[in-house]
């Protein structure tokens, strides 16, 4: 099917996936009246998202939010984190972080790359060392990969397990590797604007059964009802539990995260073209990175590796030279906005409770930092157009 037109005056940062042949499949899906909760559908489409990205298990949930608190909630209530304390990064989105505070576990800051964004490995293995955290937790900013390799040799010298917030990620890679299949658990965002969309949505993946069930659970209120028959008589017979009981019986803390079968409807519609949107996005965060060279710092990937955006990601010289740029491409209909959120560790829900994070580079995406629009609507001329405005107000 033919993405939708990008019929905009501007040149959006996010536009949307769900073009109208789509909705009319749903439509006609809908005339049949199906269910339209968390059902079949929903199972089909967690299938068929663990091939694409090559897992043993996907869960679906409402959100790549609520997505970050699952895996949160599966690490604890599965015992994989007994003393709670787990590295957060400066850099990335607030639900990265949020379910540490929201869950009572111990999070340690840690500093930006200055090369992908993602987590400054030189700052992460000096907290390794001294706090000896379990669990820690990275994005793959805006779909620029970590140094897995480097990062998995760390993991080894100090024990300590990966979560991966692949959110706006889909498609990238590490040495031929995709993102999100590197942690012990990943998450994945379908919202406006992103690789794909459900309208709202997001996924949970991982190769490990044990959690798997710990997030069918932590999904659904955490009772056993959602668990495979087998599974679910285990829990039963170790718990006392009769067969009328079970249904409602809440083993771990749970939350409701379900999504419905109407987005997982949209997801396996959505999921067939992921591809080709992927490919478009990488060619023109190409371009961008080809004519803004030497003029504007912006994430740059390990040799071999792929980045696949959902905006390109710069960072002027100084504040005064972004407020310029963002000026101009205000005023010539470009839409853009502050890098992410810079440095999380300068919000109020964190430097309220632990105080300011002061790190250099962190600070400077929060200060210089912004947005420049890569989707599947822009042709690699629209993205000249853009670094043509961007080239003329430095």
């Amino acid at each position: 099917m033919a993405e939708p037109a990008f019929h905009s005056q501007r040149f959006d940062l996010a536009v949307d996936t769900i073009s109208k042949a789509d909705l009319e499949e749903v439509i006609a899906w809908l005339r049949a009246y199906p269910r339209l909760t968390m059902a079949d559908v929903t199972r089909e489409f967690e299938a068929a998202w663990a091939r694409w990205l090559g897992v043993k298990y996907a869960v679906m949930c409402n959100s790549g939010s609520s997505a970050n608190l699952m895996m949160y909630a599966a690490a604890e209530s599965a015992g994989l984190a007994r003393t709670k304390k787990i590295v957060v990064p400066a850099t990335g989105w607030a639900t990265t972080v949020m379910p540490a505070l929201q869950l009572g576990w111990q999070p340690m800051m840690c500093e930006s790359d200055q090369r992908s964004f993602g987590l400054d490995l030189d700052c992460l293995e000096k907290l390794l060392q001294r706090e000896r955290p379990e669990t820690l937790i990275l994005v793959h900013v805006l779909g620029v990969p970590n140094d897995m390799t480097r990062l998995r040799s760390l993991q080894q010298k100090y024990d300590f397990e990966i979560m991966e917030d692949c959110c706006a990620s889909h498609g990238a890679r590490h040495r031929g590797q995709m993102v999100g299949t590197f942690g012990l658990m990943s998450s994945f965002s379908f919202y406006y604007g992103h690789h794909m969309s459900t309208v709202e949505g997001g996924v949970v993946c991982t190769n490990d059964e044990k959690l798997y069930f710990h997030l069918l659970m932590a999904r659904s209120h955490g009772w056993l009802k959602d668990l495979p028959a087998a599974e679910a008589q285990r829990v039963m017979e170790k718990y006392g539990v009769d067969p009328f009981r079970a249904p409602f019986t809440f083993v771990v803390p749970g939350f409701n995260l379900r999504p419905t079968d109407i987005n997982a409807k949209i997801g396996l519609i959505q999921l067939p073209k992921l591809d080709d949107t992927i490919r478009r996005r990488i060619a023109n965060h190409l371009v961008y990175q080809r004519r803004l060279a030497g003029k504007l710092d912006f994430a740059q990937a390990l040799e071999g590796d792929v980045i696949s955006s959902i905006s390109f990601c710069a960072v002027a010289g100084s504040t005064e030279q972004r407020r310029r740029i963002v000026t101009e491409l205000d005023r010539q209909k470009i839409d853009t906005r502050i890098f992410t959120a810079g440095n999380l560790g300068r919000h109020p829900f964190w430097a309220d409770r632990y105080g300011a994070f002061e790190a250099p580079m962190a600070d400077r995406l929060y200060r210089c930092g912004f947005f420049l629009p890569n989707n599947q609507s822009l042709e690699p001329a629209d993205v000249e157009r853009v670094c043509d405005v961007v080239c003329a107000a430095l």
